[in-house]
């Protein structure tokens, strides 16, 4: 009787034993299966990133060659040589079968681009984020399945575009902005796969930029200029006359007083000085909202040159290059720069090209040639010392009160002319530096 018990608790531990060991390995593979999938999900993700950053004509691995029409289809491959990656042929491991569900007729009735390599880092290694390729089409009411024009009907030869506010169905060129659709497929070592898609379109030009002056404050102007009868030209020029011949605008216009003292050559139109304005075009808060959160930070921008101040309270600049201006054989390199907090700027060679915003006091004091927008949340100084001077082409924006002061030195000059065409092209410049906006993304099941 005893040897029986003894087999009876020895069977059953067994059994026990054995239905642990296989729930055990159950888990452990779901959890393997879901480790996967997230992985495959992220991966998918990271393809689309990648092309989506590419797709800005302003980034430096830009693609060129973008699809124009909708049966042009382009494929982003992340391939290897023990992974060739054709997502176009049926044999392949890869091949895109979605493609045909969103667009009809298949590659049949589709012209294939050639296909551009993926830059991301490890590409053509073992070591790559394992996403496989990246389809890049223009969007139709058929293969996002969006009924656009409401008339019943999922077009499929009319491509999908964006004004800013709405979707339409681009019939007769120019068009505004196209709306691009991105489809990532991610396969893992395992054969878990992932297929996600997104509908990105670039950033409208959200405003047409034109300052109240030259100078556009909210406070008050004090402007100071060379004193005493031994001079007899100012060295202080504020210009609202525009150097593009597009919209002469006052040299300076304020929201309170405008003071004036020393010898100073102020002009524009209608007026050279306009104060007490009640509104204007756009604040600094608003240009700073619409830019800044996309700008390049100004200690990345000229990390060797700027610095936070003791206690990291203000920012403090010595001979910044913010961009490279424009010069006789080169047009160029304009920078959209953000500066967080106050920002003081000396030394006798600072240059920069394109637009300058401080959340906070803005002092320049030396040496500053600038082309562009300058844009400031708090008060602006512009001081001359004895040596430099200060050349600023293009306008200047404060929400706090501006004091230019040009007085110390006969030997110097300060010069503020405003350009329409130079503050446009730097707008213009930041709103195509800015990524394309994700309008919609999904997992798709296949």
């Amino acid at each position: 009787m005893a040897l029986l018990i003894a087999l009876l608790i020895i069977a059953s531990l067994t059994a026990f034993s054995l239905g642990l060991v296989l729930f055990t390995q159950s888990e452990t593979q779901l959890n393997g299966t879901m480790a996967s999938q997230s992985q495959a999900y992220y991966a998918a993700l990271a393809g689309l990133e990648e092309a989506r950053s590419r797709l800005n004509p302003l980034a430096a691995d830009a693609i060129v060659t973008l699809p124009q029409q909708v049966n042009q289809v382009l494929y982003l491959v992340n391939s290897s040589y023990h992974h060739p990656v054709k997502p176009t042929e049926a044999s392949s491991p890869y091949f895109d079968y979605e493609y045909a569900e969103e667009f009809p007729g298949g590659f049949a009735s589709a012209q294939v681009l050639t296909s551009v390599a993926s830059d991301q880092p490890g590409a053509g290694t073992s070591y790559v984020i394992p996403y496989k390729w990246v389809r890049i089409t223009l969007e139709t009411e058929y293969a996002s399945k969006i009924d656009v024009d409401q008339d019943g009907v999922l077009n499929s030869t009319t491509p999908i575009n964006w004004d800013g506010a709405h979707q339409y169905l681009c019939t007769s060129p120019p068009c505004t902005y196209p709306v691009y659709m991105l489809t990532a497929l991610a396969v893992e070592p395992n054969g878990i796969k992932k297929m996600l898609q997104e509908e990105v379109v670039a950033t409208p030009l959200s405003f047409s930029l034109v300052p109240a002056g030259g100078v556009e404050t909210a406070g008050s102007a004090t402007l100071t200029g060379l004193s005493g009868r031994l001079y007899h030209s100012a060295n202080l020029t504020l210009d609202g006359m525009d150097g593009c011949k597009v919209h002469n605008v006052p040299g300076v216009a304020a929201g309170s007083r405008i003071a004036t003292s020393g010898l100073s050559k102020i002009s524009g139109s209608p007026s050279p000085e306009v104060q007490n304005l009640v509104s204007f075009p756009q604040t600094a808060a608003d240009i700073l909202q619409s830019l800044a959160p996309q700008a390049t930070p100004i200690l990345d921008a000229d990390p060797k040159q700027v610095t936070l101040a003791p206690g990291g309270g203000s920012l403090n600049g010595t001979n910044v290059a913010l961009g490279q201006p424009p010069g006789p054989s080169s047009p160029g390199q304009p920078v959209v720069v953000y500066a967080d907090r106050s920002l003081s700027i000396s030394g006798s060679t600072s240059t920069g090209y394109g637009i300058l915003m401080v959340d906070g006091d803005l002092s320049i004091t030396g040496g500053f040639n600038y082309w562009g927008l300058i844009v400031s949340t708090g008060k602006v100084t512009l001081d001359l010392n004895s040596r430099g001077s200060i050349q600023i082409l293009g306008s200047l924006i404060s929400a706090g009160n501006v004091s230019i002061n040009s007085s110390a030195s006969p030997r110097t000059s300060l010069d503020l002319n405003y350009d329409s065409c130079v503050v446009s092209n730097v707008v213009t410049y930041a709103f195509q530096s800015l990524p394309l906006k994700v309008r919609s993304f999904k997992q798709l099941s296949f």
